[in-house]
């Protein structure tokens, strides 16, 4: 059945946003189409069928959605980047909105769930972006992002919508520079050189970062020659004099935690970016590796969604899981006092920059385990019980030793910002368990043209 061609008609989406549909070609098969919406009729050539489910390659529209406009990149849908470009941005929000009420169900009791905030421009807005080196076994190079639906397969990037110009120019001369080189891709066996190219901007303050990432094998390690060669490519194309560049190695060794090695090859060793939430203004050095909101001026909607979320002034909030303090400083105006707790000493020294920079007194940041934290302040005189906790998880959400110390702190409010509704709603029925209800559920929209959202979920006890 490989490489043939059918005609499917398109259902539904499934969970990564592809259409899902079937074709008497195929009876009693699932169909999933990567860049096919519903009610189309595409022409694709069919994969190899799995348990009763096959990819179809999208070849030709026959019949298209009336949500379907023409996608700026020439890379879509191959690209995994973007899985929706090809929809209508208001109708993607409305998809984001219907798909949302269906994870959260019935904890959306009539006026929790507000209507997503929408991105103001949707294209060029992402603040960071990470690319992958690879190499197949005839030795062609590639550096990019992964192909959708593929197994890892890099697609060699030539244009990006969601970025500012220039990470495409850096992209394009490390490209050339790689090819230039006797450099290998890095390798699942432990062999190669290079991994990732991470690049970062200030959108406010014009700001660049650029970080190499290279493998810990000793065996594989760059020649002083090769780091001058990709310093000098890298300057090439990027005019500003506030650029940092730095080499991450990154050790594997089996059995072992991965680890990471920051140098500081040329420029400032951080980047600055400001945000501006309601009438205030922050400004927030970001180092290399700590966690930045991607999208700048969602950000800003986010952080003023969040802080206004938070009523009457709290005489204490613990701010878990805290990073470089973003949100602590934001909604410190909120409070007689903010801990901020981060287990990342390198996100904690940002934090504590931050702070500073900012001229807020009554935040705190500490840095360690968050449950080992908490322990040793509830035994100081000082200590204050929250009326508050800020909580702010990977997309995995908050694990269970996590939620045991959410229930032990049994805070008035828990104010949970998530990028992952589904991992979001998972805790809330387990707090839900701890005596603790959905008040209100904002939606923002950080992630134009993919299926992502972010939420602002208020959690009150009973």
């Amino acid at each position: 059945m490989d490489n043939e061609d059918a005609v499917v008609h398109i259902k539904t989406f499934n969970k990564k946003g592809w259409g899902v549909g079937s074709s008497s070609a195929v009876p009693g098969a699932v169909i999933e189409v990567i860049g096919a919406l519903p009610s189309e009729e595409v022409l694709v050539e069919l994969g190899r069928k799995r348990r009763r489910c096959c990819k179809g390659l999208l070849k030709q529209v026959i019949v298209p959605s009336s949500s379907r406009v023409t996608a700026r990149c020439i890379h879509v849908p191959q690209c995994g980047g973007c899985v929706w470009q090809q929809i209508d941005y208001d109708q993607q929000v409305k998809l984001k909105q219907v798909k949302l009420a269906s994870i959260v169900g019935a904890l959306c009791s009539e006026g929790v769930m507000q209507p997503i905030i929408p991105c103001d421009s949707p294209w060029a807005y992402r603040n960071k972006m990470e690319f992958s080196f690879s190499e197949n076994k005839a030795g062609e190079k590639f550096l990019g992002l992964i192909i959708a639906g593929s197994r890892g397969h890099v697609l060699n990037l030539e244009e990006c919508h969601l970025v500012s110009p220039w990470f495409i120019d850096v992209l394009k001369r490390v490209r050339n520079w790689w090819n230039e080189s006797d450099l290998k891709a890095y390798r699942l066996d432990d062999s190669g050189a290079l991994r990732t190219l991470i690049l970062r901007e200030g959108k406010r303050t014009g700001d660049k970062l650029i970080m190499l990432t290279v493998s810990g094998n000793p065996t594989y390690a760059l020649k002083e020659r090769d780091i001058k060669e990709f310093l000098s490519a890298v300057a090439s194309d990027v005019r500003t004099e506030r650029v940092s560049v730095y080499l991450r190695i990154q050790q594997a060794i089996r059995g072992s935690p991965t680890q990471f090695f920051e140098i500081h090859l040329c420029g400032p060793d951080h980047l600055l970016e400001t945000c501006r939430v309601n009438e205030e203004e922050f400004t927030f050095k970001i180092s290399p590796s700590s966690f930045f909101q991607p999208n700048t001026a969602q950000a800003e909607k986010l952080y003023a969604a969040a802080r206004n979320m938070i009523e009457g002034k709290k005489k204490h909030i613990l701010d878990l899981y805290a990073g470089i303090a973003t949100l602590g400083i934001v909604c410190a105006s909120r409070a007689e006092k903010v801990t901020s707790i981060e287990l990342n000493p390198y996100a904690v020294f940002d934090g504590e920059s931050n702070i500073e920079t900012n001229g807020i007194s009554n935040v705190h940041i500490v840095c360690g385990d968050v449950g080992k934290i908490l322990a040793a302040l509830k035994l100081r005189d000082d200590w204050v019980a929250p009326d508050l906790v800020i909580v702010d998880p990977p997309r995995t959400g908050l694990d269970p030793a996590a939620l045991e110390v959410l229930k032990e702190i049994a805070s008035q409010e828990i104010l949970y910002i998530s990028c992952n509704p589904v991992t979001q709603v998972a805790n809330i029925h387990e707090l839900a368990l701890a005596g603790y209800s959905l008040k209100k559920l904002q939606p923002v929209d950080q992630f134009p043209h993919t299926i992502h959202l972010e939420t602002i979920a208020l959690l009150q006890r009973t």
